[in-house]
């Protein structure tokens, strides 16, 4: 009976070691879905693009050994795909128009008499302090809006970037069977991507085929 009892405890603390490392290895799959996380929160608070460039980076790196036939490998993988582009859903600006370009710089208003050249000014050559007061605002939305143009029209640079690689890997990884079919609408109910992304996702598989 003691044996019977050595015996089971030594069963549940190997099954219990499994899991263990079961656990570790699937926090270690999972580590750049916490990435896209850890990314696009730093990113909210920079703006800094640059950040998702990198990210895109590790996301292909991962990508690249893959063997052919490891559909779990291969699932994960467009898992993480479907995960960051999700997250860059949630950064790019519907509403933002390429056209809308800010203008480069804010003249000085004239005041008093006063002219200035047509181009910015130094806000200290300005005397009336609530005039001043109103320009240094003007220059700092003007700044805003021309950064945020800028990274309005880099997110959509990346977001063509992961779609041309989404394509390719879709296509090697989904053929034309009602089983690979399931399996990607599978992933996509599963994943945080919107519905938009989804037809995108949808239309470009279609294509590949």
């Amino acid at each position: 009976m003691r044996f019977v009892r050595l015996f089971l405890g030594l069963l549940t603390g190997i099954t219990g070691l499994s899991a263990f490392q079961l656990s570790q290895a699937e926090k270690t799959m999972d580590s750049l879905k916490q990435q896209i996380i850890e990314k696009f929160s730093e990113f909210e608070k920079t703006q800094d693009a640059d950040l998702i460039h990198q990210l895109l980076d590790s996301i292909e790196a991962s990508e690249v050994n893959i063997p052919a036939g490891d559909e779990a490998a291969q699932n994960l993988a467009v898992s993480r795909r479907l995960h960051f582009l999700a997250a860059l859903d949630r950064s790019i600006d519907p509403a933002w128009n390429s056209k809308d370009v800010p203008p480069q710089g804010v003249p000085a208003p004239a005041h008093q008499g006063m002219v200035y050249s047509s181009g910015e000014v130094d806000p200290e050559t300005i005397p009336d302090p609530e005039v001043r007061a109103q320009y240094v605002q003007a220059l700092k939305a003007n700044k805003d809006a021309r950064r945020r143009y800028s990274v309005q029209l880099e997110l959509r640079r990346i977001d063509d970037r992961a779609m041309r690689f989404a394509e390719r890997f879709l296509a090697d990884r989904f053929g034309n069977s009602q089983r690979d079919h399931q399996e990607f609408e599978q992933l996509l109910a599963a994943s945080p991507v919107n519905e938009t992304r989804k037809e995108r996702l949808r239309e470009l598989l279609s294509k590949s085929r």
